[in-house]
């Protein structure tokens, strides 16, 4: 759950990134510069707040060190729906739509299975060819 800390953090992140999805090489300086003053935080406790933005995809960082960081901001946080106590919404389900007769008998090799008969098939091929070129240089350069 993300709490106030990171929202300010995204908040100084995004102003200093601005919205032209580009990334942008940041000290950690000007982002503790753009902090609130009731928020104190150090450059271990920021490192830590921008691992847990981009673990949840709040930020893209190419590459970061305690004292810079080159990121690109991606998301909002008035994005996600809260519920109304204060906590997360509870996951939307949505209803999977019922097959009809035609699909039904349609018989399709797709996902791992289809992937696993065309390398089967592949290899086949491929060692045939081989066996194939081995046979005639063997025969006539022999």
């Amino acid at each position: 759950m993300l709490e106030a800390e990171h929202k300010q953090v995204l908040d100084a992140l995004r102003e200093l990134t601005g919205e032209d999805g580009v990334f942008k090489v940041i000290e950690a300086e000007e982002i503790l510069e753009k902090m609130p003053a009731d928020i104190s935080l150090d450059k271990q406790q920021l490192s830590v707040l921008i691992r847990d933005l981009r673990d949840s995809d709040f930020l893209k960082v190419k590459y970061f060190t305690p004292d810079e960081y080159c990121l690109l901001t991606t998301r909002h946080m008035d994005e996600f729906p809260k519920a109304e106590d204060g906590g997360v919404s509870a996951p939307v389900i949505l209803p999977v739509p019922a097959a009809d007769a035609t699909t039904e008998k349609k018989v399709k090799i797709t996902g791992k299975a289809g992937m696993f008969f065309t390398a089967l098939f592949g290899s086949l091929l491929g060692g045939m060819i081989v066996a194939t070129i081995a046979i005639l240089l063997q025969k006539f350069v022999v």
